[in-house]
């Protein structure tokens, strides 16, 4: 490590999984403060692996044993600053084919940033199913074929009692993954989630199980006394504000499902494959379901919003406790697929955990799958899929059906086989207009739609890794759940994002220095804490110009590597059917006319109008090579 990095272990563990060996490097400190860490990181150390020859391979083939599969943490994990227990993963995705990454929170990041490693990058693959157990700076090669085909509550609670150690944290693939189910997720701390992308699929293709850390290093950082301070200051201004006051308290009581009803209030929520956004919102909402369901709360490593809910249910004559659901699994199982039965959205949600798949895309694809036998579309080449399921039977709020094609889903049987892969697969497969499927790049659309905030649309178009909300959450911004004047992140016309485009980009930015830094972005705090917690755990005095030209520097190499994996201008585009006028609701009549903006957001990012690539000059102003 070197003397001069403060906030970090200051290594890097690169662990071979062919060879079963492990190298540890220095992590060079202009490195640390160019990308931060998370994703960030993650992205420069993926970039400098990677040869011209080995993106031909991955664009080919993700699953190529050279695919770096990267778990990180930054700076800001795990200290006082409030929502810093997150820890991430990327890799080059198999759902989308390229760059692809998640975040999720608990207890195991903590694990993770006391481990002595600020990343751990995995290439190769075992032979036989292995996990990788983590302690005092020592990366063990563990027998994994006693939990090979177990789910992930029983995968991690079989390791606890394996390794004889209760204070072990476990992020582990279930079923799914192992399957190479193309967005199979990562689940540590029982049920939180490395959801999007399909990285568990990543861990699967290497037959890596999991990964159980004791981390026991207690990582230094520059200042342990600014960031009291800033909780304070942070406290006396939240007293004075009612919003920001309401919503921490909505999140705690409600979860994020708090969100479903003003949702569908605003327009966002959509419904029937995304063909309506009216639906009995009263029968899903978080209230609902705590007056319905004895509901737990909990919260990851140092949260003061504790969003976290287990729900217990009765099912098959037990009782069971099931993590969550999530706003975002509530509408995708609820009124994405027409179904308002609680209990069967609640069962819905816990499958995806069981096995370890992400529910957004999952959701989509069955009520794609919905909206194609409905309207007769693709029917003889769905029916040549079905074995044991009545083609009649799939239809709007059928709950019985949904969960068995989840289980067909997890176990790529019959038409699981084919949802399994996403809907952009199932459109050439089901030889359907493509313009169909509800994706960006290949990653199903997330339940906002882009129909009721332009500035939401504008983002899903241009992320580097596809439709995903959390890279640029627009909605909070016009919804005054935040607001960050300084960098044009501020409410306005929210069908129109003419003349703010540079808010978008700015808050793209800010949001990758949430993911390197590592830290959850439901909390919010000003820019200038942001700054001086980063500085604080760093020492590396950064200031609103060259923090966010760090947002802007990881953004670009991310965008770099997607588009020499195969992305061009005429991938940032929402697909027409999320472009069609809706008849009734909040957005009634709403036209998107977004290539005006997209123009305008390519000539403040530097990008060519013409392929979509970073121009030259804009790498080199980064110092990008």
């Amino acid at each position: 490590m070197s003397e001069n990095l403060i906030g970090y272990n200051g290594k890097i563990a690169y662990v071979n999984l062919t060879d079963q060996a492990v190298d540890v490097k220095d992590l060079e400190p202009q490195i640390a403060k160019d990308y931060l860490g998370g994703t960030g990181l993650s992205a420069k150390i993926t970039y400098d692996l990677l040869s011209e020859n080995d993106y031909g391979t991955l664009k080919n083939n993700p699953y190529s044993e050279i695919n770096p599969l990267i778990f990180a943490t930054g700076p800001v994990t795990g200290t006082i600053r409030p929502s810093s227990g997150r820890y991430t993963v990327t890799a080059i995705s198999p759902l989308t084919g390229i760059w692809g990454e998640g975040t999720s929170g608990g207890y195991f990041p903590i694990s993770l940033r006391n481990s002595g490693f600020d990343a751990i990058v995995i290439t190769g693959k075992s032979k036989k199913p292995i996990y990788l157990y983590i302690h005092d700076e020592t990366i063990e090669f563990k027998d994994a074929d006693d939990i090979w085909g177990k789910d992930v509550y029983e995968s991690q609670s079989i390791l606890k009692e394996e390794i004889n150690n209760d204070k072990i944290r476990v992020a582990t693939i279930g079923i799914a993954g192992e399957n190479l189910v193309k967005y199979a997720g990562i689940i540590n701390d029982e049920g939180r989630a490395i959801g999007r992308s399909g990285m568990g699929a990543i861990m699967g293709s290497k037959n890596l199980k999991a990964i159980a850390i004791h981390g026991t290093n207690r990582v230094q950082i520059a200042d342990n006394t600014i960031g009291k301070q800033l909780l304070k200051e942070e406290a006396d201004v939240n007293r004075k504000d009612l919003l920001k006051t309401l919503v921490p308290f909505l999140f705690t009581l409600y979860g994020t499902n708090c969100y479903l009803d003003m949702g569908m209030a605003l327009g966002d929520t959509p419904g029937y494959y995304f063909t309506r956004n009216e639906f009995f919102a009263d029968k899903l909402t978080g209230k609902t379901l705590r007056e319905e369901y004895p509901v737990l709360d909990y919260g990851c490593a140092g949260c003061t919003m504790r969003c976290g809910k287990t729900t217990i249910v009765e099912h098959e004559g037990k009782e069971i406790k099931v993590d969550g659901p999530e706003y975002e699994s509530v509408a995708a199982f609820g009124p994405l697929c027409g179904l308002f039965d609680s209990k069967k959205v609640i069962l819905s949600n816990h499958k995806c955990n069981v096995y370890g798949f992400d529910t957004i895309s999952s959701g989509v694809s069955i009520a794609f799958l919905i909206y194609l036998i409905e309207n007769k579309l693709g029917i003889e080449k769905i029916k040549q899929h079905l074995k044991d399921i009545e083609i009649e039977d799939i239809k709007w709020g059928n709950g019985d059906v949904i969960l068995i094609l989840l289980d067909k889903i997890a176990k790529r049987e019959d038409i699981g086989n084919v949802l399994a892969d996403g809907v952009r697969t199932m459109a050439k497969e089901f030889s359907v207009d493509p313009e169909l499927a509800a994706h960006v790049k290949g990653l199903e659309m997330p339940m906002h739609d882009p129909r009721a905030f332009a500035g939401q649309a504008l983002s899903y178009m241009t992320c580097y890794m596809g439709a995903h909300h959390t890279k640029c959450d627009w909605y909070g911004a016009e919804l005054l759940l935040f607001k960050y004047p300084k960098i044009r992140v501020k409410p306005g016309d929210r069908i129109s994002i003419k003349g703010r485009e540079k808010g978008v980009i700015s808050l793209q930015d800010l949001r990758a220095i949430d993911d390197s830094a590592v830290n959850c972005n439901f909390l919010n705090p000003a820019l200038d804490h942001i700054i001086k917690y980063i500085n604080a755990a760093t020492d590396f005095n950064y200031n609103k110009k060259t923090l966010m030209l760090v947002g802007e520097r990881i953004n670009t190499l991310k965008r770099l590597i997607s588009c020499k994996l195969g992305t061009t201008k005429e991938d940032d585009k929402l697909p027409k059917h999320l472009l069609k006028e809706l008849k009734s609701g909040k957005t009634e009549g709403v036209k998107l006319d977004l290539e005006g903006s997209l123009e305008e957001y390519y000539k403040i990012r530097g990008w060519d109008w013409e392929t979509g690539w970073p121009l030259k000059e804009k790498l080199e102003e980064l110092n990008i090579q």
